[in-house]
């Protein structure tokens, strides 16, 4: 072949013309006759090859697409660059479309430039070639001399090669072999494909410019229209492009473009004048070119994304790291980025809405007023009982330019799913104490007297040697009235740490390591809380180590918050965090998708026994999130504030309030990003931010109650709670009740005296109250913020 090509090359143009001539009988009879050369074996071993895949060019590289729970796009996606080992940019525009998808305008314009004889011949056009070659000879290049079948089979095989230049280039080799081998295939096409199969195949696979392959990704960057929607002459500009898409590039060289597109509309009058009259088209070369570019949607910086691009992120991460759809995550990469993916989401756009319009509104990004120091306020939102997550939002715009405030890390959620380093959680985490104490039979009025400040001591991890510092945990409560006798249920409510500290050691710390780990929590890199953690600081002892985990001292994400308490909010049911609901490949066929893998953790008695106490978060008079609530919706709400570290006068590195009905969960987390424990506590002037009602408030030091819990509460104010109802109630005889219903503190005693017949010992209070409000004083009302 490279003889004959070279012959040609030194052949003038009439010789040339004989040559072929000649050859036109040669190249029929290579049709039906089977090659038997070296180069010949390779043509038929291509051609079977080939066969396999040509009736449905659907399994050549297409876009995939991710979508909410209601149906709606949230973007396409055609390439990866997450970084190491998460990129693939060998991804293509394409979204192939049925024949009848496509407009007729389009098939009448795509043929009239293309190969007007289609419909007459079969794979090769003999005269069509000839015709092609006379053209070349008197420089009138109209039309090609390949059928659309040959040019067809071109395409397919570039898109199989997307992987390797050097096999693209060999597909579109300008030479006689090249033409010879794809001819060969061209023939097997005809035989197995119809001509409708064939032309829609052919329109689906050409290249169109700015990074579109096919005839819709085409018409969506040229025109924002779809294939179906085409007019006459947006069909002829984009059928003139294919023969040189850089040189008649519609949006880059409008004027080649229309001069093109006008060649195309002589060439439909020529051709097929009952599709359009030369008169006609004479008037219509008059027209403008009518370019209206649509937006490149191509991953979470999408504008479709929009407000949904952090959920997204997390989505595309989860594919990233499902072994279920590759060996690698290169290869997990790759089908993302070619698989024609659909991927639907648990995504409910009412509640991402509120989130985002919650987080932007209370700690506005850029606003150094209601935002001086510049805070992350980040939320994510979860289905009790399903662990559908259904919104994940935070105060920046998704994306690289960190210049104009984009950031791509997903405060939210753990480090492999594109998050950071986590978040502390403060008095949040003392879920998992109360728990523990309540599978332990602690009832509600189980009663501590604590100081402000203390050191408790006796605290040992899984291994049985000391925690801590030698088993001791020095502790302070945030309020210098913190301190006297509280009950499980006051001393929640009113978040003392003392209280917390003593009742850890009681129930002990690895059985409330224990706890938290069979409701899912980690470490912020997914690493079991049961292990050591590394860090970019170094290496941290296992949770068990450390009898601050009460007061939220482990670096842990908000959705694996939001999913713990959601096991109390669904009465004892741990759901894994999902986002994907389906996923089709290009096929139709179902992938496999993480599983939730829900099952019961908690007795539903423990479960409501924990609602019950979390409600009075709001509801106990001075409780830490007393002025959150009620609802305007009137709904049951349960929740939990948070504070780490805080010192008077050095501000607050992390804030978090969880909140929950009976069917939607959120945690919300505030901090700074740069330097949250050092240089940029929320202290000061730097706690500013704008609370639910509107205004500015400036505490000082920054509480769970304040932005996370106005965050949480201007959430839930706009989001979906349709469905939510009562929380359960704790079984009547539950040892639980065996100290009445924890609402009630007994004054301290008096000195000794002899009590008066027929009168007891001032104890009788906290039995008596076992369902219902609890009879009796409250004690003195704490700092309602504590942490």
């Amino acid at each position: 072949m490279q003889i004959v090509n070279w012959f040609l090359g030194k052949t003038s143009a009439v010789g040339r013309l004989i040559i072929f001539s000649a050859l036109g009988g040669v190249l029929v009879a290579a049709m039906v006759v089977p090659i038997v050369a070296a180069t010949g074996i390779v043509v038929r071993n291509t051609a079977d090859k080939f066969s396999t895949i040509a009736v449905d060019s659907n399994s050549l590289a297409q876009r995939s697409a991710i979508y909410d729970r209601e149906g709606h796009l949230i973007t396409y996606v055609w390439g990866v660059n997450l970084g190491a080992d998460m990129t693939y940019g060998n991804g293509i525009d394409r979204q192939p479309v049925n024949y009848d998808q496509i407009s007729p305008n389009m098939l009448t314009a795509i043929v009239a430039i293309e190969d007007d004889r289609f419909w007459q011949h079969g794979a090769l056009d003999v005269k069509g070639t000839l015709r092609a070659l006379v053209n070349d000879l008197e420089h009138k290049p109209v039309q090609g001399g390949s059928t659309l079948e040959q040019q067809y089979v071109k395409n397919v095989l570039i898109l199989q090669d997307l992987d390797s230049q050097a096999a693209q280039q060999a597909d579109a080799a300008d030479n006689l072999s090249r033409k010879l081998d794809q001819l060969r295939m061209a023939v097997a096409v005809a035989h197995s494909m119809s001509k409708q199969q064939i032309l829609a195949g052919y329109l689906n696979d050409s290249y169109y410019g700015e990074g579109a392959w096919g005839i819709e990704a085409a018409a969506e960057t040229y025109f924002n229209t779809s294939a179906a929607k085409l007019t006459l002459l947006q069909a002829a500009t984009l059928a003139g492009m294919v023969e040189n898409p850089t040189r008649y590039d519609a949006i880059a060289d409008p004027t080649q473009a229309l001069l093109r597109r006008n060649t195309v509309l002589a060439r439909i009058a020529a051709t097929n004048p009952a599709a359009l009259s030369l008169a006609d088209a004479q008037v219509l070369y008059a027209a403008k070119l009518g370019v209206h570019p649509g937006a490149k949607q191509s991953g979470c910086t999408a504008n479709t994304a929009g407000q949904d691009a952090f959920f997204c992120d997390y989505v595309v991460h989860t594919v990233l790291n499902d072994p279920q759809l590759g060996a690698t995550t290169m290869d997990r990469a790759k089908l993302l980025s070619t698989g024609g993916l659909k991927i639907y989401t648990t995504l409910a756009p009412q509640d991402e809405s509120a989130a985002t319009n919650a987080v932007n509104y209370v700690v506005p990004y850029g606003d150094s007023y209601y935002n001086p120091n510049q805070d992350v306020d980040t939320t994510a939102l979860i289905q009790p009982g399903t662990g559908n997550i259904l919104a994940i939002a935070e105060d920046r715009k998704y994306g690289a330019n960190t210049r104009k405030g984009q950031t791509e890390v997903d405060y939210a959620v753990n480090t492999q799913y594109g998050g950071q380093d986590g978040v502390q959680t403060g008095s949040s985490s003392k879920l998992f104490t109360l728990v523990t104490a309540l599978e332990q039979g602690v009832p509600f009025g189980y009663q501590e007297n604590v100081q402000n400040s203390q050191t408790v001591g006796g605290f040992t991890s899984c291994a049985g040697g000391p925690a801590g510092q030698g088993g001791n945990f020095p502790v302070v409560n945030s309020s210098a009235s913190d301190k006297g006798t509280y009950t499980l249920y006051t001393g929640t409510a009113d978040s003392i740490n003392t209280f917390y500290a003593e009742l850890e050691q009681k129930v002990g710390l690895c059985n409330v390591v224990h706890t938290a780990v069979s409701m899912g929590m980690t470490w912020a890199n997914g690493t079991s809380l049961l292990k050591p953690d590394t860090t970019p600081l170094g290496t941290v002892q296992s949770a068990d180590n450390d009898p601050s985990f009460t007061l939220g001292s482990v670096n842990v994400s908000p959705l694996s918050m939001a999913a713990a308490y959601a096991t109390v909010a669904s009465g004892g049911i741990y759901c894994a965090p999902t986002a994907i609901s389906k996923i089709t490949d290009d096929a139709g066929q179902t992938l496999p998708t993480p599983s939730a893998g829900c099952h019961r953790v908690l007795s539903s008695d423990v479960a409501n026994a924990a609602d019950y106490i979390l409600q009075g978060v709001f509801t106990w008079q001075g409780a830490t999130g007393a002025g959150l609530g009620p609802l305007p919706s009137g709904y049951p709400i349960a929740g939990k504030t948070g504070t780490s570290n805080v010192a008077s006068g050095d501000g607050t590195p992390y804030a978090a309030f969880a909140g929950y009905t009976t069917n939607l969960v959120s945690y919300t987390s505030v901090f700074n990003p740069v330097s949250p424990t050092v240089l940029h506590t929320m202290g000061g002037e730097d706690s500013c931010f704008r609370p639910f009602y509107g205004g500015l408030q400036c505490p000082g030091e920054m509480f769970g109650a304040d932005a996370p819990g106005s965050t949480w509460r201007l959430t839930f104010d706009s989001a979906n709670l349709d469905g939510s109802h009562a929380f359960g109630t704790v079984s009547p005889g539950s040892e639980l009740w065996s100290k009445g219903n924890g609402q009630y503190v007994p004054p301290p005693p008096k000195a000794a005296k002899t009590p008066s017949p027929g009168k007891s010992g001032g104890t009788g209070g906290g039995n008596g109250g076992g369902g219902g409000g609890g009879g009796g004083t409250p004690p003195i009302v704490p700092n309602p913020k504590t942490n």
